[in-house]
């Protein structure tokens, strides 16, 4: 073979396989004898370190660069160096050629074989027994690349206003180099030999990738069609020493963020869906942070990594709550920390919520040493040609009249991306044979106006199909979007079933309509050539078992710029822009509304959580949302309007009937419901303490338990009955089943105010938890004898309050325990703790909060209940330090004895020991205190 007549000044770097070794020497061994120069020292690139330096420095003197590809397809070290080829390629050092890059195939290689950025280069094939192709010498000598460009794709090659996806591949240009440049960003920054890697996370080895942007940047095609096919075909390997990669994702955080990573984690990891077991998965990750750590380790393979792919990092600060936020950080960030777990993370995230990081402090601490960076730039010119030339190229199509008119259409447009895809995709549509019109680009009015214009059409349409259609459809769009004070807007995904109800306002067959016409169903009577139907505004998912709406892309509720003379925003549509922005509070209600809902469902109680329903303001504010009548909000809403209902009804009621009652809860500063418990009065409800019989004996009072007492302080033992003694309880009597209820002292107060001197009795003040059934507080002694001479009148008995021999004989109902039921504060029932009393520590859900309902724990041995904790209780009995005969007898002298009485049980805000049958205080007899009752001691019938 003769030489050629002019030579490349440069080497020519061979790469490949070391199963192709022979077939290389051979190739090596042609090109030498036709005069072409071969780099020979590759082997020395490939044993050290600073591979990927030696490997720039060897191409930076080399002027081509083929590949030879054989069974074993591109892997390794044969991946490394098409990777630093392919840069060499697209972005040539200062006033260098690009390097030209020449596939040539070896028998049992297929075209499949490539990875996607090669796919474009034309290859031969060639056997080490046959003479070199002659057109491969003749474009190496004049080092031209030879592009693929037949025409190999059938359909439309332009995706409109659909991010691409990994099958896409083929179609994604104009991001090669960023690509590559991003890649380049995980794993080794060291260029250690991959071979000798051991993905570790030290210094220097990053696992963790954010892409960075601005909407419409085309962060996520970015990584769906540019990173991922590269890396699926061993891309990582040089600088991980990973040569097999188990994808995970892309997930979207949403509302759930655990759902998604373990719905993704079981579908992506467990080949067998009977297997799959998302739900049990799940509650790992809420319960333990090392969950996914220690599910990846369980699961690791020699030689593979996972590789985690979390699109709109940004959902996690606009759609996920606290709690499922802080562990999704945490998961993420324990894992990405343990160096036996080969997880690698790849996030998208728009620029203008970078500043949200504060909400996720695990990952935040390990941001700047875990994460590499990545911002990627608006599309350049360049990149926008080749969007729009080399998908024309592979399907045949002649894009002459339109490229231009779209690149000047396109510049400085912030969203450029997706307006020139859906451009081109609406002029393929319209095209004349295998030509997209010039003179239909103008006729639409350039990238923007071919998007409004198409937009506007589909509501018109929607409007002559369904009655009210545009407004449906412009209300739905809407609710899918999450309005920003600065007209930075994002979409916001929401079931199936309420952009039913949204867009059919309750009616179900319009809400399906307008979804299938905003979701591209083509016109009756117009071909969907290639498979490509009408324009769509929205998308459907599937997430388990739920089915999601979401907006196509944000460039339809964006911003473009502002009015020069009005200052006003103008959208790229127009028509839904200014709809967003007159109804911009229905978005802000609709957040008002959720965070009531939380508040509501988190109100423990009905009173607490009638408490929280909304108002007749909020509901009027409300009225205009469309909310799935089964949902939390929905309950809510329901809830809330018929509390209103009710209240109106009261509310007419107290006009016409009981306006007095309104009147006395105001002036006696009641509750409004005390009305309904006036109007039971007036009706003859007449609740008063219920007794029972307590009979004569002996009984030990004061603090009976020798080891317990040797534990407490002297100045204590007062407080305890110590020293105790025995005092003979001669005659039986009747007691209060109960401590008096605020319904019982209530309905006193009433009949008092109603029948005698109103200054003779008050409503006591109301303590946590409301009046009722709660024992009575807030009163003083002579509040609380008052009563009881009251009620002795009312049946026709002696009655008063208990002397303190009386209450303790009452009490320990003939035991000798600490507690009516033992020495210990919770009693021991089948096996289980019973809790039995209401104070710190006791264990009840009262505890150092409120009382309790009265008869919320079991009776004694006498039918008494509450005698420990919940309330103290007055006696009649003057406080002395010691027991003397006192605690006998009542104090002498009624209201003009200012001594302290003896308060007896102990109550909601004491410790346990306060709660033993001997427990005893010292009161002066004018003090209330919320924590402060009484029952009442009544003669015996016999």
């Amino acid at each position: 073979m003769p030489p050629p007549a002019t030579l490349p000044t440069g080497e020519i770097f061979l790469s490949y396989s070391r199963s192709d070794r022979v077939a290389c020497i051979a190739l090596r061994s042609a090109l030498e004898q036709a005069g072409f120069p071969v780099f020979r020292d590759e082997d020395s690139i490939r044993c050290g370190d600073r591979w990927l330096t030696s490997l720039q420095k060897a191409l930076l003197g080399c002027s081509a660069f083929v590949l030879l590809v054989g069974r074993d397809g591109v892997q390794r070290w044969v991946g490394a160096e098409v990777e630093v080829a392919l840069s060499r390629h697209l972005s040539p050092a200062d006033g260098a050629q690009r390097l030209p890059i020449f596939p040539l195939f070896l028998e049992g290689a297929e075209h499949g074989d490539l990875p996607p950025f090669l796919a474009l280069f034309q290859a031969a094939r060639w056997s080490a027994d046959e003479p070199l192709p002659e057109a491969l010498l003749a474009a190496i000598t004049s080092g031209a690349t030879l592009p693929d460009y037949r025409e190999t794709f059938d359909g439309c090659p332009f995706l409109g206003l659909r991010a691409f996806a990994r099958v896409d591949a083929r179609l994604f240009f104009g991001r090669r180099m960023e690509t590559l440049e991003a890649l380049a960003c995980l794993g080794d920054q060291r260029e250690a030999n991959p071979e000798r890697l051991q993905g570790s996370a030290g210094a220097g080895y990053q696992r963790w990738l954010q892409i960075e942007g601005n909407s419409g940047a085309g962060k996520s095609s970015l990584v769906n069609a540019g990173m991922l096919p590269m890396i699926e075909r061993g891309a990582l390997w040089a600088r991980t020493g990973f040569e097999h990669w188990r994808l995970l994702g892309p997930m979207m955080p949403g509302l759930d963020p655990l759902a998604k990573l373990a719905d993704v984690l079981e579908h992506a990891l467990i080949a067998e869906p009977a297997q799959r077991d998302v739900l049990r998965l799940q509650q790992r990750f809420e319960r333990n942070e090392r969950a996914l750590a220690s599910r990846l380790r369980d699961l690791k393979q020699e030689r593979t990594a996972f590789l985690l792919i979390v699109d709109q990092f940004e959902e996690l600060f606009t759609f996920a709550g606290d709690a499922p936020r802080k562990q999704f950080d945490a998961l993420l960030a324990q894992a990405l920390h343990d160096p036996e777990c080969p997880l690698f993370l790849i996030s998208t995230v728009r620029a203008d919520f970078l500043d949200r990081f504060e909400q996720l402090p695990r990952l935040r601490a390990i941001y700047n040493s875990h994460c590499r960076r990545y911002f990627l730039p608006t599309i350049s010119e360049n990149g926008l040609r080749e969007v729009i030339e080399q998908p024309a190229a592979l399907a045949g199509l002649d894009v002459r009249e339109v490229a231009t008119a779209i690149l000047d259409d396109a510049r400085d447009e912030m969203g450029a991306l997706p307006l020139v895809e859906n451009a081109l995709f609406t002029l393929w549509q319209r095209r004349d044979g295998n030509r997209l019109s010039g003179q239909c680009y103008r006729d639409e009015n350039g990238i923007v106006g071919i998007l409004s214009t198409q937009a506007d059409e589909l509501l018109a349409r929607i409007e002559a199909d369904v009655a009210q259609g545009r407004r449906a459809a412009l209300e739905l769009l809407l609710r899918l979007t999450r309005i920003n004070d600065e007209g930075r807007h994002t979409r916001q995904r929401i079931t199936r079933e309420e952009a039913i109800l949204v867009a059919g306002n309750g009616r179900d067959e319009i809400g399906e309509r307008v979804l299938q016409l905003l979701s591209g169903e083509r016109q009756p009577g117009v071909p969907s050539a290639g498979g490509q139907g009408a324009l769509r505004l929205i998308t459907t998912s599937l997430v388990g078992k739920q089915r999601y709406v979401d907006l196509i892309h944000e460039t339809l509720i964006r911003a473009r710029g502002k009015d020069a003379t009005s200052g006003k925003r103008i959208g790229y549509w127009p028509t839904l822009y200014d709809y967003i922005e007159a109804n911009r509070d229905r978005d802000i209600h609709r957040r008002q509304l959720g965070f009531q809902t939380e508040q509501w469902l988190k109100s423990g109680g009905i009173f607490a959580r009638w408490r929280n329903l909304a108002g007749w303001r909020d509901l009027g504010l409300y009225r205009r949302l469309r909310v799935v009548s089964g949902s939390d909000e929905g309950r809510f809403l329901a809830a809330s309007r018929w509390n209103a209902r009710v209240q109106v009804a009261l509310l007419a009621l107290l006009l016409s009937f009981v306006g007095e009652s309104y009147l006395w809860t105001r002036r006696n500063d009641l509750p409004l419901d005390s009305m309904l418990m006036q109007q039971r009065y007036r009706l003859g409800y007449a609740p008063l303490p219920e007794l029972v019989d307590i009979p004569a004996g002996s009984v030990d009072i004061g603090e009976q338990d020798e080891e317990f007492v040797k534990g407490i302080p002297e100045t204590t033992m007062m407080y305890l009955g110590v020293p105790g003694r025995r005092v003979e309880i001669t005659s039986g009597f009747s007691l209060g089943k109960y401590e008096v209820t605020y319904e019982q002292f209530d309905y006193y107060v009433w009949e008092q105010q109603r029948t005698a001197d109103r200054r003779l009795a008050h409503y006591p003040t109301a303590a946590k938890g409301g009046r009722g059934k709660r024992p009575v507080v807030n009163v003083d002694w002579s509040a609380a004898s008052d009563y009881t001479r009251w009620l002795g009148e009312r049946i026709g008995r002696e009655c008063r309050l208990p002397t303190e021999a009386e209450w303790e004989h009452a009490a320990r109902a003939k035991t000798h325990t600490a507690y009516p039921w033992g020495d210990e504060v919770r009693r021991m029932s089948s096996g289980r703790e019973e809790v039995m009393a209401n104070c710190r520590g006791c264990g009840s859900s009262w505890d150092g909060d409120q009382s309790a309902p009265v008869g919320s724990f079991a009776a004694n041995a006498f039918g008494v209940h509450d005698n420990s904790g919940n309330v103290w209780e007055w006696t009649c009995s003057v406080g002395r330090e010691r027991f003397d005969g006192s605690e006998q007898t009542c104090a002498a002298g009624d209201r003009e004895n200012t001594e302290a009485r003896v308060v007896r049980g102990g109550s909601w805000n004491d410790v346990v020991a306060f709660a033993r049958s001997a427990a005893r205080f010292r009161v002066p007899p004018d003090l209330r205190f919320d924590f402060l009752g009484f029952r009442v001691w009544c003669s015996s019938q016999s």
